[in-house]
């Protein structure tokens, strides 16, 4: 069938209609618009609070105390955000029909403004006209708040219709679980789109016994993850099959999706919404195995940590490039950049940038490690090594997305075959982009690796800094790093 035309699959003895899949890239975090509208109506009704003062200091030559005045509309906006937040009125699930609710809009505005009346305004203006400056603040404040509601209720209804809020979910295991599921999500308002079964068990009887369409088996799933087409996935195998859910489950944790495990044991004890590691959709409980790594604001924010520190560091490292360009040519033939395939997110192959350090331009099948005395490497090379310098030209890399400044660190694809094959969780480390520098770099786990010890101590530093990330870890790793930098250990 196809992914975007509605058809009708025969099972049960009867003809079930099956929506169409959506397979789109991820759209917006509800978390992130949701918290945008609440900044501009924090952002409303602060400029509210400073309109009165604004008239009468152009109509009445007003002298006010101005540090005061932006205090006072500061709290009066941060009163307000917390009462409306307290009403639902940031509610993330119903992006369809965001409420506008003048009622409410104005009285949280009112009580933000009484619960400062006779605290800051009379002190700020050092007038008498409290009750007409009170007045010009709610009104100023309500009226630009519920232009804010005003505009976003419709923007947000095209963009809920569009999709654009969506929450992808797969299952894997075709029978009555997954078809519970799917009623559930067929909902257009629920905003989640089901996005296909898929099976590896073999027969008609078995594969499609509820007239959903099997769209492939577990490498198709996993592909269609990297893809970056699915967010969720829910596995509804019969609980007798253990040792199969166990293997599924390690196979997907290594994408960047969230994995489910279907139980009626959850759906006994979770009657609405989370409980610790166990959560419910409709009426199948799920226990959760992981959660989908780097959402809402955290894709963003890093992103921009990314570009601003990547070209500041890039400008203040231009001068290095022509003089490491002059020394990497004075001292041996071949290129100054040394390009070698990496892979990167969802295990994403791309070429990363280094200046050239050996006298070869190794990038096959068969990449020896670098030793501590390695022939391969030139004597700018060494020192290059010894300092990272070799480094920099990966912040174009960064700055063209393929990289962060802060992540797992990649290796030559070659040397991935080989990891994964001694550690199975290895490939765990493709759920983000790959860094110039990472937690297990700073931890001194740098250089040849020489057993499985040594990938099971990097990769399980690799995942805590997944598990654990914030911007205060990336900037406490880059602090870490120039340290490490200067001390050179394992560095060759």
């Amino acid at each position: 069938m196809s992914s975007t035309q509605a058809s009708e699959v025969s099972g049960v003895g009867q003809s079930v209609e099956v929506a169409p899949k959506r397979t789109t890239k991820a759209g917006l975090s509800r978390q992130v618009v949701a918290d945008i509208i609440s900044f501009a109506d924090l952002a409303a009704i602060f400029m509210g609070g400073l309109l009165p003062a604004l008239i009468y200091r152009n109509a009445g030559n007003l002298v006010a105390d101005w540090n005061l005045l932006l205090q006072t509309s500061f709290a009066a906006s941060v009163i307000a955000f917390f009462t409306l937040k307290s009403w639902d009125m940031y509610d993330t699930t119903r992006m369809h029909d965001f409420p506008i609710n003048p009622g409410r809009l104005l009285a949280a505005v009112l009580f933000a403004f009484v619960v400062l009346l006779g605290v800051g305004m009379p002190h700020a203006v050092q007038e008498g006209h409290l009750w007409i400056w009170f007045l010009v603040a709610v009104s100023g404040a309500y009226t630009m708040t519920l232009l804010v509601r005003s505009v976003a209720h419709p923007v947000l209804q095209r963009m809920t219709a569009a999709g654009r809020f969506d929450e992808r979910v797969a299952v894997f295991g075709a029978g009555q679980i997954a078809r519970r599921v799917y009623d559930h999500l067929k909902n257009p308002e629920s905003g989640v789109r089901f996005a296909g079964v898929y099976d590896d068990r073999a027969g008609t009887d078995r594969i499609n016994p509820e007239g959903l369409e099997v769209d492939g088996k577990l490498d198709d799933l996993i592909e269609t993850c990297r893809n970056e087409s699915i967010d969720k996935i829910i596995i509804a195998l019969p609980q007798s099959a253990d040792n199969r859910i166990s293997y599924v489950a390690k196979k997907l944790e290594r994408l960047p999706v969230s994995i489910h495990i279907v139980t009626h044991m959850a759906s006994d004890l979770v009657e609405q919404g989370p409980a610790h590691n166990v959560s419910n959709i409709g009426t199948v409980g799920m226990l959760d195995v992981k959660q989908k790594p780097l959402t809402d604001w955290a894709p963003i924010v890093k992103r921009v940590e990314d570009v601003v520190l990547s070209t500041a560091l890039l400008i203040a490292a231009l001068p290095l490039f022509a003089i490491i360009a002059a020394a990497i040519k004075l001292d041996s033939n071949g290129p100054v950049i040394f390009r070698q395939r990496r892979s990167g997110l969802n295990k994403r192959v791309f070429e990363m940038l280094k200046f050239r350090t050996m006298h070869v331009m190794e990038d096959g099948e068969d990449v020896p490690q670098t030793e501590k005395t390695d022939p391969r490497v030139t004597r700018v090379g060494k020192f290059l090594r010894r300092t990272s310098l070799d480094e920099i030209p990966q912040l174009l890399n960064v700055l063209g997305g393929e990289m962060c400044l802060v992540g797992p660190r990649p290796h030559a694809l070659a040397h991935d075959e080989q990891f994964g094959e001694m550690l199975t969780a290895y490939a765990n480390r493709h759920q983000v982009k790959p860094g110039m520098t990472g937690l297990a770099q700073v931890k001194g786990l740098r250089g040849k690796i020489s057993s499985t010890e040594h990938v099971e101590a990097r990769v399980g530093a690799d995942l805590d800094y997944i598990k654990n990330w914030s911007i205060a870890l990336d900037l406490k790793i880059l602090c870490r790093t120039v340290w490490a930098v200067i001390r050179g250990a394992n560095a060759h």
